[in-house]
């Protein structure tokens, strides 16, 4: 199906009745396709569609001119990027890929006639960047605040919850394709202090781990431990149901 993982994602959001899906196949999508640590969009590169993850995970990045970098966000399949070109044409930040993956590119303008035409695809849309605002905020309190343990468990639930809304996750174990520098460039920390800290959850009961998998077995206390609360993803008492006649 065209848009599959887009659909997937903004289903989630808002009913779309059939009009709303042949709305978004007339988009035209494009497949880009690109290897695992490309790059997706640089920045200050001119924009020239609104990008869609198909497949694979790709993460919003800064670099400070030493090569300092910060991983701003994970992207997963369905995740919208950049809605900022309907109203912006320059990339202010770069999107790398973390694994092998593909991009649905959308022509901006095809997007913008569609939201005016589509009072639920409005909403689904908008919904998913209220979400990644408060993605950002958490990253904000999580990196300012909390303790490495606390940012890593963090961390590890957030992916975990986006990836089952996608159908990337089951109830209790995730594929985690990021590197232990990635995650360390994500929250802040070193590679070094990261592994040690992951050690220390395995020992502590709260997960267990292999090169790509990780395995929640105490959930609940990890939450508890580390202030995860998902009622920042507003998925729940303020999911879009929009009344159709």
């Amino acid at each position: 199906m065209a848009l599959e993982a887009l659909i997937t994602r903004l289903s989630y959001y808002s009913d779309l009745a059939d009009d709303d899906r042949v709305a978004l196949a007339r988009l035209g999508a494009k497949v880009r396709t690109f290897g695992a640590n490309s790059e997706i969009i640089a920045a200050g590169q001119q924009m020239d569609a609104v990008l869609v993850m198909r497949e694979g995970w790709a993460a919003r990045i800064k670099t400070l001119e030493d090569g300092r970098r910060q991983i701003l966000n994970i992207l997963l399949p369905g995740d919208i990027f950049d809605l900022q070109v309907l109203v912006a044409a320059e990339a202010d930040h770069s999107v790398v890929t973390v694994t092998a993956g593909s991009v649905y590119a959308l022509a901006p303008q095809a997007v913008r006639e569609m939201l005016a035409g589509s009072g639920a695809l409005t909403m689904a849309f908008w919904w998913t960047q209220v979400q990644e605002e408060a993605f950002l905020r958490e990253q904000i309190v999580r990196n300012g605040r909390q303790s490495a343990q606390e940012r890593i468990g963090h961390f590890l639930l957030e992916l975990h919850r986006r990836a089952q809304i996608v159908n990337q996750a089951d109830r209790d174990t995730l594929r985690l394709p990021l590197t232990q520098t990635q995650i360390a460039d994500a929250l802040g920390l070193t590679p070094i202090h990261t592994n040690r800290v992951l050690r220390r959850l395995v020992r502590a009961g709260y997960i267990e781990t292999n090169r790509q998998w990780i395995r929640f077995l105490a959930p609940d206390a990890l939450a508890q431990m580390c202030d995860f609360d998902p009622a920042y993803f507003h998925l729940d008492a303020f999911r879009m149901r929009l009344a159709r006649s």
